[in-house]
């Protein structure tokens, strides 16, 4: 009985950490890098499985991918609403880069699973020559799909 309990109190505790992360995001512009931090750990778990190096997070890259997060709320695509590519969303240098962008998953837990179902997702982020991660989140409360994802990831 006890096992339930704590694995209940841990659901709610991740489920009221989601809606506290995304409260944040609607509420500001800003990147919650707590949350940046929860999908962090979901995909460093599955890079763990294939024996890969834990990415870090690049807090940069949060504030690119949050641009490409609230762009693909007017246009769902790896291109960027101007028709320029995704990637000209990054400055600074870099070898390598890739993008990952989801809508509709609520939680950093779901668009992580999520993307690990897509084989072109699941090849970003278990891409051994990757080395940082950045995400960004938006929540549009008119839309069909409220949650917005874009994820970048970098060799530098």
């Amino acid at each position: 009985m006890r096992e339930i309990f704590l694995g209940a109190a841990l659901i709610l505790i991740l489920t009221a950490s989601n809606a506290f992360a995304a409260a944040q995001w609607r509420e500001s512009p800003s990147v919650s890098t707590d949350f940046a931090r929860e999908v962090l750990y979901y995909v460093n778990v599955e890079r763990a499985k294939g024996n890969l190096q834990q990415l870090k997070l690049a807090y940069d890259l949060n504030k690119y991918a949050q641009i490409r997060a609230k762009e693909i709320t007017k246009k769902f695509s790896h291109m960027r609403p101007n028709g320029s590519d995704c990637f000209t969303a990054v400055r600074g240098s870099y070898k390598f880069l890739g993008e990952n962008i989801a809508a509709g998953q609520r939680s950093a837990k779901a668009v992580v699973d999520a993307w690990m179902k897509s084989p072109t997702h699941r090849e970003n982020i278990m891409n051994p020559r990757f080395k940082e991660m950045g995400v960004g989140c938006v929540y549009v409360e008119s839309s069909k799909y409220k949650y917005f994802w874009a994820q970048f990831f970098r060799q530098k």
